[in-house]
């Protein structure tokens, strides 16, 4: 074997081709995730143009077009510069000395390029900053056949962004046929709103517009009830780091209204809604007390319907949030969120108590005589950003408030013929109703 053979022998290519790196890239995520995956790019965007004002994003936008011929998003957040393009923005995956975005959460360099690939065969991106433009237009299949991984650059035109009104405007055509299929449907473009209404519900409350097929969409928020000696329990943990920026980890426990769909607990990373009402044993419902210590959660029965948790992860570095890659749940191996769970456990048992003692209450009194149901509901609604210092949850105790005078539950057993007895002498449909009958005769003739 000649030297030229050797080195021929010993260069093995293990490159993957095109189509089969971009089937994998797109395989795994849901549609609707990679629409929120580019809806998360702008709000980093936003994030870069807020101020210190209460609606830190107000005048930041998104606009959003979907149908069965092509998808766009359009926002008015800052673009980015052609040197963000040229060496970290169409990279699969994120280069080291990517530049980062504080508090970011589209840190993991896959979101853009895997919506793009997914949606359809031909996409535009087009960009400005009050300094730059620059455009990059892909055929897909003609990219495919190509040697070599990079984009080429292509002419700005857009009529909707520019160096005066700097953003970043995409669009895709030659969409795939399922998702033609899927994004003319009425049912999906309604499913993208909930989703971000719901995902995005912190910045949108903070100001940032985003509309979809130029339907406005405005937040949905949670409501802890607060009242006198009743109030949320909350708690603040924070992960330092000694070679990255710390995590801070909040969390707040309470009562909310009586909607089941709603309880659960919410976990927010950087702002970004991950779960939403969870109730799997992953945030810690039906956990058995060999694998929660001493503390015995129960699975999730509408009786904790007002049970509400929010635990929320902040971070400069946005790689220490305990989240997965597609922002769809928890990192359960992360040290940061094995801590906070324990911790949630402990803080979520007062409660589950309370709601027992709330759920007996209204057995023994019915729901229009339970004072402990009347106190509860009319106690104040209040948002989770107004609990900033922790305490703990306090509930009044079962029996401590009254609704109109005292009572208290005779019972007492007597044979069934006196009783049908009595039952059809006094034209009463029952036996509570005798029992309850005598005794006001009783009572009468005793006090007259």
């Amino acid at each position: 074997m000649t030297e030229a053979d050797s080195k021929v022998r010993d260069n093995i290519s293990a490159e993957p081709t095109k189509a089969f790196f971009v089937d994998m890239l797109v395989r795994d995520i849901p549609l609707e995730q990679a629409v929120l995956d580019l809806v998360d790019n702008c709000v980093d965007g936003a994030k870069r143009l807020a101020t210190q004002a209460e609606r830190p994003y107000e005048g930041c936008s998104v606009e959003i077009t979907i149908d069965q011929t092509q998808f766009r998003i359009l926002d008015n957040c800052g673009g980015f510069d052609v040197e963000t393009a040229r060496e970290y923005a169409f990279r699969f995956g994120r280069p080291s000395g990517a530049k980062a975005t504080s508090h970011s959460i589209g840190q993991f360099g896959v979101g853009m390029k895997r919506a793009l690939f997914k949606f359809g065969r031909h996409f535009n991106v087009q960009s400005a900053t009050p300094d730059e433009s620059w455009a990059v237009d892909v055929n897909v299949e003609e990219w495919e056949a190509e040697q070599g991984w990079s984009f080429p650059w292509a002419e700005f035109n857009s009529e909707k962004i520019s160096t005066e009104k700097p953003g970043t405007d995409i669009k895709v055509t030659n969409l795939r046929p399922e998702v033609s299929l899927k994004f003319g449907t009425a049912w999906f473009v309604n499913s993208i709103i909930g989703l971000i209404k719901s995902k995005h519900r912190q910045f949108i409350s903070d100001g940032l517009q985003i509309a979809v097929n130029e339907t406005r969409i405005d937040a949905t928020n949670i409501y802890l009830l607060v009242g006198e000696g009743f109030a949320p329990g909350t708690d603040i943990i924070t992960f330092e780091s000694e070679d990255s920026a710390p995590v801070v980890a909040k969390i707040i426990v309470g009562v909310g209204p009586s909607t089941p769909k709603e309880a659960g607990w919410n976990v927010i990373c950087n702002g970004r809604v991950i779960l939403e009402a969870d109730r799997r044993s992953v945030t810690g419902w039906g956990l058995l007390e060999e694998e929660a210590g001493r503390t015995l959660i129960p699975s999730f029965h509408n009786q904790f319907a007002r049970f509400r948790g929010i635990v929320s992860f902040d971070s400069d570095d946005s790689s220490r949030i305990p989240w997965n890659t597609t922002k769809t749940d928890v990192d359960q191996d992360s040290i940061v969120w094995r801590q906070t769970f324990q911790r949630m456990l402990e803080m979520m048992r007062p409660v589950i108590d309370f709601l027992n003692d709330l759920d007996a209450d209204i057995d023994e009194n019915t729901r229009e005589k339970s004072a402990l149901l009347d106190f509860v509901t009319n106690a104040s609604p209040r948002r989770p950003e107004s609990f900033l210092v922790k305490t703990n949850f306090t509930a009044p105790a079962r029996g401590s408030i009254v609704k109109g005078p005292k009572m208290i539950k005779i019972q007492y057993s007597r044979t069934v013929d006196d009783v049908d007895f009595l039952q059809d002498a006094l034209g009463l449909g029952s036996a509570k109703a005798v029992g309850e009958a005598c005794f006001d005769m009783i009572l009468k003739r005793q006090r007259d």
